[in-house]
């Protein structure tokens, strides 16, 4: 970890997001970890800080992934980290979409009251078997529970793509085979008045690729987001296929493309 946050801050940005997923990206624990030792460990490299924790969990059938869940907002709030991102996960075998979103109703309760408590934002993301299913599924999600404290981390590549990487505590693999594709624009247009991080993702297929170069509509995004007074992170993915070296000319191209984006609809990076 201390390899990639020297490379990232090198390379100039000014925020980071880091993982907690268990057996891919594990990097925090929020069982084992001090939250404090963290923060410090992150500010050494100049960072501004940590614009979310991703902790990605079968929210639907697994009730552990809901413990989790609620000890990463805890710890996140310690830890001084303002979002914690997940997604809800696969549906058991058999189990219909309007089934699991019952259930999905009842976690979500609790875990934006968690939320609440501890003044950090539960972020939704386009990363799980109901919001890559259709345009629908996200906004759905979000709808289960009025808090402003459920919001969404809109990562501009999984609903494209039409799968993702889940985890649990077992493993990690490739999760729905890639059946379906819709229009990154038009599914952040229905969710972008509660977006609150964003993963700046571009892709060609499954594998992520430098920002500008693949088959993102990333500046439809960006307009989009524009348009609701978005003034979150932009925070650049690759999911760490990579070597490297390629992986550090990725973030370095990546965070340039940035920059050009954002001038060319009329913000200055901040």
């Amino acid at each position: 970890m201390e390899f990639a946050l020297e490379k990232i801050a090198d390379v100039g940005y000014e925020w980071v997001e880091v993982e907690a997923n268990l057996k891919w990206c594990p990097h925090a624990d929020p069982w084992e970890d001090d939250p404090i030792a963290f923060k410090e460990k992150v500010a050494k490299y100049g960072f501004n800080g940590v614009s979310a924790l991703g902790s990605h969990r079968e929210l639907i059938t697994q009730e552990q992934g809901v413990k989790d869940i609620a000890r990463a907002l805890e710890w996140a709030a310690a830890a001084g980290v303002p979002i914690v991102l997940t997604g809800e996960g696969r549906l058991a075998e058999g189990m219909t979409a309007d089934e699991a979103l019952v259930i999905l109703r009842d976690q979500l309760t609790y875990l934006a009251e968690v939320a609440e408590s501890n003044q950090v934002y539960l972020a939704m993301e386009d990363h799980g078997a109901i919001s890559l299913a259709s345009l629908e599924g996200l906004p759905q999600i979000i709808g289960l529970v009025t808090s402003e404290w459920l919001a969404v981390n809109f990562d501009t590549a999984n609903i494209h793509r039409g799968d993702y990487v889940g985890t649990d505590r077992g493993a990690y693999e490739w999760k729905l085979g890639a059946a379906t594709s819709h229009d990154e624009v038009e599914l952040i247009r229905r969710v972008a008045h509660k977006v609150v991080h964003l993963h700046f993702k571009d892709v060609v297929g499954r594998n992520a690729v430098t920002a500008g170069t693949g088959e993102i509509n990333l500046m439809g995004c960006l307009r989009i987001l524009k348009e609701t007074g978005f003034d979150g992170v932009l925070s650049y993915e690759t999911e760490g296929w990579e070597e490297p070296e390629d992986a550090v000319r990725m973030i370095s191209d990546s965070r340039r493309y940035m920059i050009h984006a954002l001038r060319t609809i009329g913000i200055e990076p901040m």
